[in-house]
């Protein structure tokens, strides 16, 4: 039986072969010219191109051999004028030597990926052209803001440059009582061309009626300068009641609570190891050098990373207990799923160390710090391009946050005490925590792409552009699985213009304080401003500039039309309401001044009386004597 040929493997003759070796070996043996030629790797170079094309796998089959030859030699003979060009021709010749070969030739690219495995990167798995990695330390941050940052996996892929990240989860401590988790299953970055994220799903969980922070009264860190947070607050037990009545407000004294550190709250209970960058890389998973079992150990640990996953779990039990109509509306289905894993951990699959952001500053080179400190404009030159070439593609985001959170909040700020001697407002505020208690809120932004420009020049700001197709926000039950439309508009467009001396290493633009005559020429322009907008902004820009502050603008613009849901409407209308009754509440009316003057101005009448009556008798008492 005739062997079967692939047609897309082009095989041509030996011929060209055989007379170019042949004639290159001639040349040298007779003549001394061919020599240099020959030490700077073109003729090499030619022969392997050659021998690939008779076997039918030519590095670039798109162009033509000979218009290549002659280029490369016409490159050649204007380096050899230079000893300088003529070195540096000849190394990027051999480069290219070993790129053909790992290109062209199978037996070539096994060795090179069994002598990688071996010898300089054994502590990663290499399967066919990608390099992987697993068990990477988590990343804990300290810096400005505290959190923990965990990534499952990664891949690179040496012949499209692309990255591919698996399983990013992150925990964000954004105050005493607020947290923010973020997860997304695959993120690709494909170098100098586009970022492409997967759906993320985000989940802002706050206050002391909801799992995460309580109030730590100032004292954020231990004796170990770790972050601590407050375990045990009073939604831990009283998440399962069906509202917030006024025995939990009351019962937060009398529940137990325990300081615990961030790094353990967010894992549930998992401690990581804190060590250095050396310390962690050590850890990362090892693998035989046989190259079919390092592709099963590849595709196996891939897998297994999809199953335990948050996410995937969330999917695979929503559709075990939904109905179809959820399944087939992708958009419902992500509001489910972030819904479903608001209650898990934040970092649920921790690794066994961590490496913190302020180790890695410490280790990094001092002499490239103060280049960048020194050149700032050398950041900003590599930011530019890699701001431009790397587009960021969302497939969705999805937030959500608790309705028992969001309750809370209108208690504490609208609310207050006054629902407990004003029976109106007291309907008011069960009707509202009737709708938001057992609830949890989601807004889904649906195929989202931002593009940011990072001017070369420090007189230009930052620009960032978002634009979002879809606007959602469901309003869902995680105990009933039911989920409810409540906002739907068309889409939305935003903008962020962030001031270039935000940026690491430019302190040296920031604006100075200002002077005591520009802080009278300002007071000058609030007393001169037409109308009280100017007026205000003016006194914002004076308290500002007084304070050393700066302002990031956004602006946000949502497309029409919109549909809105009747529960929603019924809900504002009654927040509205409630806002309106306790501003009638606070307000004393006319009648209240008034019998508060007459009651003022009769203590003052008796007060003074008094007084008289009291120095009339010790005028008398004095005289007396």
């Amino acid at each position: 039986m005739a062997e079967k040929v692939d047609p897309t493997r082009q095989r041509h003759s030996t011929s060209p072969l055989l007379l170019f070796a042949s004639t290159t070996i001639l040349l040298l043996v007779f003549y001394q010219w061919p020599r240099r030629w020959a030490i700077s790797g073109v003729p090499a170079l030619q022969l392997i191109v050659l021998l690939g094309s008779s076997q039918g796998s030519r590095i670039l089959p798109g162009f033509h051999l000979w218009p290549v030859f002659t280029t490369l030699n016409l490159v050649y003979a204007i380096c050899s004028t230079s000893w300088l060009l003529y070195w540096l021709f000849a190394s990027l010749c051999y480069l290219a030597i070993f790129i053909t070969c790992l290109f062209q030739f199978s037996w070539a690219s096994n060795m090179a990926r069994k002598t990688l495995r071996k010898m300089i990167i054994e502590q990663l798995h290499f399967v066919d052209d990608k390099v992987a990695f697993f068990n990477i330390p988590a990343l804990e941050i300290d810096t400005d803001v505290d959190g923990l940052m965990v990534i499952r996996g990664v891949t690179f892929c040496l012949s499209t440059l692309t990255f591919l990240v698996h399983g990013v989860e992150v925990g964000i401590k954004l105050s005493d009582d607020m947290e923010l988790a973020i997860q997304t299953e695959m993120v690709e970055i494909k170098l100098f061309r586009s970022i492409w994220v997967g759906d993320c799903f985000a989940n802002l969980k706050g206050g002391k009626y909801e799992m995460t922070f309580g109030e730590l009264e100032g004292k954020n860190k231990d004796i170990d300068g770790d972050q601590v947070l407050v375990e045990g607050t009073p939604l831990l037990k009283a998440a399962s009641r069906s509202s917030m009545e006024q025995n939990r407000y009351d019962s937060e004294e009398d529940e137990e609570e325990n300081i615990v550190k961030m790094t353990d709250h967010m894992t549930n209970g998992k401690t990581l190891e804190d060590s250095t960058t050396h310390e962690g890389l050590k850890d990362i998973e090892t693998l035989s050098p046989d190259n079919d079992f390092a592709s099963k150990r590849y595709r196996e640990t891939l897998s297994y990373i999809q199953e335990t996953s948050t996410i995937g779990q969330a999917r695979q039990y929503l559709k075990s207990v939904t109905d179809a109509e959820i399944h087939s509306d992708p958009n419902t289905l992500r509001a489910a799923v972030c819904s479903r894993i608001h209650s898990d951990p934040s970092v649920p699959h921790p690794p066994k160390r961590s490496i913190r952001v302020s180790t890695i500053k410490k280790s990094s080179s001092p002499q490239f710090k103060r280049l960048l400190h020194r050149l700032p404009m050398l950041l900003r030159l590599l930011l530019n391009p890699l701001s431009y070439f790397h587009p960021v593609h969302f497939s969705s985001i999805t937030a959500t946050a608790s309705g028992a959170w969001i309750d809370s909040i209108l208690l504490s700020k609208v609310f207050k005490d006054y629902w407990q001697h004003d029976h109106e407002i007291r309907l008011l505020k069960e009707r509202l925590s009737s709708w938001l208690s057992d609830a949890n809120f989601a807004v889904e932004l649906g195929s989202i792409l931002g593009l940011a420009q990072v001017p070369f020049l420090s007189n230009y700001n930052i620009n960032c552009n978002l634009q979002v197709e879809d606007v959602m926000a469901y309003r869902t039950l995680p105990k009933q699985i039911h989920l409810n439309q409540v906002v739907l508009l068309g889409g939305a467009d935003a903008n962020f213009v962030v001031p270039s001396f935000l940026l690491p290493h430019h302190e040296h633009i920031l604006p100075p304080l200002p002077t005591s005559d520009e802080k009278q020429h300002l007071q000058n322009s609030i007393n001169d401003a037409g109308g009280k907008p100017k007026t205000l902004q003016a006194q914002t820009e004076l308290a500002q500039k007084e304070k050393d502050e700066t302002n990031v603008k956004i602006s946000v613009h949502a497309r029409l039309p919109a549909v809105f849901d009747q529960e929603l409407l019924d809900f504002i209308a009654a927040l509205v309401k409630a806002t309106k009754v306790v501003e009638i509440e606070k307000a004393p009316s006319a009648m209240d001044e008034e019998v508060s003057g007459i009651k003022d101005f009769g203590r003052a009448l008796r007060g003074g009386v008094r007084e008289g009556v009291k120095k009339v008798v010790v005028d008398g008492v004095v005289n007396d004597r």
